[in-house]
């Protein structure tokens, strides 16, 4: 699957248990997720290499995790640490492992050829003042690119969400936009200090800003495969903050989004061809810079 280098969100920090492997798949590979002895998170290939089992309906035992056909146990390294029947290691077999970050409550994965980056890329608003969030997760089946490009278009809101949130878009107005070579920012209204913006950093996270330090919302678009994409969507507030009632806030909030969402679904399901910058025949205006820069960045960048 070709995608841009970078650090992509592959999962949610809460789903994956201390004491179970966790099965996925993520930029077309079959993943196996679990945690070592120390909370740590580990992905490997979901294949033992002995006979093809996969390893994720297998269990955790002792810091390794057991493949569920003939009990080869494998460490964090993937290096095989008990064949049962010899009774001892078999260092030559090994199942390949990948590098990963667990931080601001996902679980993250480099890929690409290039060298990893120290950073990874966030939202630093998101790490200042007192924010609740709810998350919620839902599976398009399309491509990545469709969905990213979906909230990068601002013009489809008094159209998609007239009932909702787009009612009052006048999509005549300026937008200010800028592009970077692993951001996309604009502001609807063209007042960089107005209240609201819209950010993508590349490859895969995206925010909306609608009341600064008080009012966002997050997504992580996560390539499953060239035909699937997991979206996490995250609802962050700051001005209610007692708990329980800000359960309560999060919770009605959570459901508004997932509405809105729908709203969306319903037109990118219906986009021809699901690789966006594979449509050629596409005729781009004004509003759509943002997807523009989206596309160039992402052909030039992805291996």
């Amino acid at each position: 699957m070709l995608l841009p280098s970078g650090w992509y969100v592959i999962a949610a920090s809460s789903e994956l248990k201390l004491n179970k492997p966790l099965g996925i798949e993520r930029l077309q590979r079959n993943l196996v997720l679990w945690r070592d002895n120390s909370g740590k998170a580990i992905a490997m290939l979901d294949q033992c290499p002995h006979r093809s089992a996969k390893l994720s309906i297998g269990q955790l035992k002792q810091g390794c995790i057991e493949c569920p056909f003939h009990g080869f146990s494998f460490d964090h390294e993937g290096r095989c640490t008990l064949v049962p029947e010899i009774k001892k290691a078999a260092p030559n077999l090994t199942v390949q492992t990948f590098e990963l970050v667990e931080k601001h409550g996902f679980i993250w994965l480099w890929h690409g050829s290039e060298p990893k980056t120290k950073d990874l890329p966030w939202f630093e608003a998101l790490d200042q003042g007192k924010w609740s969030f709810s998350q919620q997760a839902t599976n398009w089946p399309t491509h990545v690119t469709r969905c990213i490009e979906n909230q990068l278009d601002y013009a489809h809101l008094p159209y998609v969400h007239r009932n909702t949130i787009g009612g009052n878009t006048d999509v005549t107005k300026p937008v200010k936009f800028e592009l970077e070579d692993n951001s996309i920012r604009f502001y609807p209204g063209a007042e960089k200090n107005g209240s609201g913006f819209i950010e993508f950093r590349f490859p895969n996270i995206w925010m909306l800003t609608i009341v600064p330090g008080k009012f966002a919302q997050m997504m992580a678009f996560v390539p499953v495969n060239e035909n699937e994409t997991r979206l996490y969507l995250r609802g962050y507030q700051s001005f209610v903050t007692l708990f329980g009632i800000s359960t309560i806030f999060d919770t009605i909030g959570a459901w508004q989004s997932k509405y809105i969402l729908n709203q969306d679904k319903r037109v990118v399901l219906s986009q021809i061809p699901n690789v966006s910058v594979e449509a050629a025949h596409e005729i781009l205006y004004p509003s759509d810079q943002g997807i523009r820069h989206f596309r160039r960045r992402w052909q030039e960048t992805s291996q």
